[in-house]
């Protein structure tokens, strides 16, 4: 990807505060920000923009489908189209070694801080 192309994000979580964070933290960076609250808007976003995605941040606990199922499914993909960056509240930080064994690009809290945001999103991109 060059630099002076927009990245386009695909944000996959259930509550509006991540995403509030997200483009709040991003605002300035060259990227476009989607959100899925839902399994069938993830799947349906992913499906139909996949060559497009550059980036998946995947929240690992979803209400109505796991994060964990989503993340599985595009990391077993042949030639995984895009990076996937999972977040989570929950698990401490040596779990986010383990979870990056299964093809997970970045694992991150989702209490980072904005600059934390933009850092991650970059070196993933």
């Amino acid at each position: 990807m060059r630099v002076s192309e927009k990245a386009l994000i695909v944000l996959v979580a259930a509550k509006e505060e991540l995403l509030n964070d997200l483009i709040d933290a991003l605002a300035d960076s060259n990227v476009a920000l989607l959100h899925a609250s839902t399994k069938q808007e993830a799947i349906a976003l992913l499906e139909r923009l996949k060559s497009e995605i550059n980036i998946a941040i995947v929240e690992l606990e979803l209400p109505d489908f796991g994060g964990w199922d989503l993340i599985r499914q595009l990391t077993f993909l042949p030639n995984k189209p895009l990076k996937i960056i999972a977040t989570t509240s929950v698990y401490p930080e040596p779990f986010f070694e383990k979870i990056k064994q299964i093809g997970v690009d970045a694992v991150v809290s989702k209490t980072m801080p904005p600059e934390g945001w933009v850092k991650t999103v970059e070196a993933v991109l």
